[in-house]
Formats: structure tokens, sequence, C-alpha cells
């Protein structure tokens, strides 16, 4: 979240996410805003994913009466993350409530926000197209470029017209890498005065080098070979679908065995029929799939589960299979069953396809543990706990350091590292004076710059 104020006093904020800390909370506390709401103007989102959007519903509910603005498939894709993160604020109120003694239940911290507020806020949404300027106001001129971490994610390019001064200023949102399986590669802003830039993996080489076919390809084979199953935690917007293409392509080709694949997880199957909607936003080799074989994900030993009764019935199938269910860190979501039902099982892999941050259960599988926790029993891990970042939404540093190579002219003043912790922000700002551009600052909280 990042709060850009013109001289003339107009406030717009960009993106306005829940980060990971504040969805395990849900304190309202740490929903609090360092604004006044009401001050904002006009909100840019860059994308769906819930720490980009999340906040957005407090926003409006706190005052805030500006527009949305995001490109068509972002409101697509947060209609649906938006109402399943108020679905999941009020399941878990209900657990705690249920859990708490009778003279503590007041002491239970409501939901941040209901599916109510959600509709709310998505009424102030306005959409625009990739690749044409629109007037913001008499002073600002506003255009969406992609980015490519995620369908609809949008660079935006914000050219500022005061005092007889023009300045463009860049911002980054979430990029996407060099290559993806579905969606096109992030394309450079220019001519930009300031950059704002995410630096996830700034300090990070990513350790897949396979392509995705062929590394997807080996775990299944791994597994089925011994009539086990693969449990891959996946996230619900975005995972999900590079993954399930990738298996299509399979497929197609004749490489998956006959075994029956389980999408579990009503938001996956929802923003899958986005993907579906916005063909021309696809990728060239997507599109020639697309056209080849009349549809993006669907073959014959697919399942797509919404209903908590299919899912109770994925819970009892015990044939081998492959299961791609939420959440992709392991926490909370459908997934957690179906790690339990696996976790024991010596023939069953459970493949982490991404980051996971300390403290969650994908965190813990990931180091090793010979017994986890999940919900309130311990299990003994006999699986094969494996992680691949083949399909990761992020850029690893060269990624990162040529998409800002790109965007870099002398003219550039400023470029602002964020959405990364030191470690990363630090190793991109020393690559990038390494290589003779010194102008990268690391803001901290609440800093402040002007914009000259």
């Amino acid at each position: 979240m990042h709060l850009l104020t013109l001289d003339n006093g107009y406030n717009i904020l960009l993106d306005c996410g829940m980060n990971y800390e504040q969805k395990r909370e849900l304190n309202a506390a740490s929903f609090e805003f360092p604004f006044n709401p009401a001050d904002i103007d006009v909100v840019i989102l860059s994308h769906a994913h819930i720490d980009h959007s999340g906040n957005i519903p407090k926003l409006v509910a706190d005052g805030f009466r500006g527009n949305i603005l995001c490109t068509p498939p972002t409101y697509d894709l947060v209609n649906y993350l938006l109402h399943d993160s108020a679905n999941i604020q009020l399941n878990e109120y209900k657990q705690r409530l249920s859990r708490a003694t009778k003279h503590r239940r007041t002491l239970i911290a409501p939901p941040i926000y209901s599916d109510k507020q959600v509709d709310k806020a998505l009424e102030q949404v306005v959409t625009l197209p990739f690749n044409k300027s629109f007037v913001l106001n008499e002073n600002v001129h506003i255009e969406f470029t992609e980015a490519g971490h995620l369908l609809g994610a949008a660079c935006t390019t914000l050219t500022v017209n005061e005092n007889g001064k023009t300045t463009r200023i860049g911002f980054t949102g979430d990029l996407g890498r060099s290559h993806a399986e579905l969606i096109r590669v992030p394309l450079p802003m220019k001519q930009l005065d300031y950059l704002i830039t995410e630096t996830t993996y700034g300090g990070r080489k990513h350790k897949s080098s396979a392509h995705a076919e062929d590394e997807l390809a080996r775990y299944i084979d791994e597994s089925l070979r011994i009539r086990g199953r693969l449990i891959i935690p996946a996230f619900s917007v975005g995972r999900t679908q590079s993954i399930l293409f990738v298996i299509h392509k399979l497929f197609r080709k004749g490489l998956l065995p006959p075994v029956k694949v389980f999408i579990d997880s009503p938001l996956a199957v929802r923003s899958t029929r986005v993907y579906e909607k916005y063909p021309e936003l696809l990728n060239s080799e997507a599109r020639e799939f697309l056209t080849a074989n009349g549809n993006l994900f669907d073959f014959d030993e697919l399942e797509l589960i919404e209903d908590y009764d299919d899912h109770e019935r994925v819970l009892l199938y015990t044939d081998s299979c492959i299961i791609i269910s939420a959440a992709g860190m392991v926490e909370g979501g459908r997934i957690q069953e179906h790690v339990k039902n696996n976790i024991q099982n010596p023939f069953s892999t459970i493949l982490i396809a991404g980051y996971c941050a300390e403290g969650t259960l994908g965190y813990r599988l990931l180091q090793g543990q010979q017994t986890i926790g999940i919900k309130g029993r311990d299990y003994r891990v006999y699986s094969k706990i494996a992680q691949t970042d083949v399909f990761s939404s992020h850029p690893d540093k060269d990624e990162i350091f040529n998409y800002i190579k790109s965007c870099y002219h002398p003219g550039l003043k400023k470029i602002f590292l964020v959405h990364g912790d030191g470690n990363n922000l630090n190793d991109m700002q020393h690559m990038l004076a390494e290589n003779g551009i010194e102008n990268a600052v690391i803001p901290e909280l609440y800093d402040s710059y002007q914009l000259t």
C-alpha cells in the first residue's frame, strides 16, 4: 500500500492489501489505516491477490467513497477472492466463538468485513483496459500495462502534470516471470521519472531449472509408479490454473497415466472459468493450445470439486490420484484435510508448489519435522515431502534486475524497492549498484519522499 499525494491535495492509493500476519490474527487494531480513508480520492488496484486487495472493503467501510480502478479480469477475480476472504473470517469467528468460554465470548474479535461490505466495495470499481491512457483528473493520466504475474495484473504508469511540470511514476504491483504457463511476460514502463517495483525474490534464484511439464511429469510418475497419491497444495488463483494447464498438456501428449485429477477448491474452480473468459490476454502457447483443443483445462480424468459433499467423497477415494487444493501454504482450507489423510501414507507425496511463510503448516513440513500437529492432533510424517518453485509467479533476482534495466534510462531519478523482506531488498539494491544503477532506495514503513 503506497499513498501518492499531489500538490493540490489529491490522494491516490496504490493497492490496499491484507498481509499474512493480518490474515492469521484478524485483529481489528492491525487493520487501522495510517490516514483517513475519507481523504483518499482514488484506489488503483494492481491485481486481485489478497495481499494487494484484501483491505479494500475495510477502506470503504471506514469512509472511502472514490473509484477503485483495475482491469476487467482483476475485477472478476477480486470479486471471488474478497467474498472468499469474508467467508473465511466469518467461519473463523464462529469457530473461535464456539471454543470460547461463556464469559470470554465478548472478547472474540468479529470479522473485519462481511459479504455485504464486499458487495458495497465492488460497487465502486471501474475497469480499464490495458495499453490505453485515461484521464484521472485534469492533472493525472493513467495507463495499465501487463505485469505478467496473474491474469489481469497491471503495472501502472501515472503521468502527473502540475505547476507546468510533467512527472511519470511507474508502479509494478507484482511482476511475473520471463516465461509463464498461461499469461504473457511483463512489459516495461518507459520514460519514467520514478519507479516503484516489487522485490519479493530480489536476493534469490529460482531452484527449479526443469521445464514445468518435465518437473511435474517426474513427480506424477514417481507417485503413480508405486500406486501412490500426489497431493499438491496450491493457491486458488493463479497457481492452480498453471498446474492444471500443464497437467492438461501432459494428458494431450499421452504422458498422463489414466488417473483421476481432483481440483478440490471452490475458489479455484470459479477462478479457472475467468481464465477461459479472456483468451486475448493469454500467451501465444496457451492461445494455440486453446485453438487446437477447444478448452484450456478440461480433460477426461479431471473432476472439479465445489460442493462439500463431493469434497467428502474425494476424502474417501482410495485409488491413486492427483489432488490439487488450497491453500498453498497449507494454512486452512480443504488442503489440510487432504494432507491429514495422506501424511502417514508412505506411498503419498505432498508437493509444495511454492513459497511457505515461516510458521505455516507448509513451512513446518518443509523443515522435515517428523511429527506435525493438524487441528489439535499430532501425526507422524511418513509421506514424501517435496517442493518445486517451477510454478512461482514472482520473478527471481535476475528477472527483477532485467525488468528494472528494461525500464531504466538516464532520466530515471529514483527506484523504490518494495514488497520484499530485508535480505531480498538489500541484495537487489546491491546488485543494481554493482551494475551502475545507484539510485535505488529501500523505504521503511511510513517513510515519505518528495518527488521533484
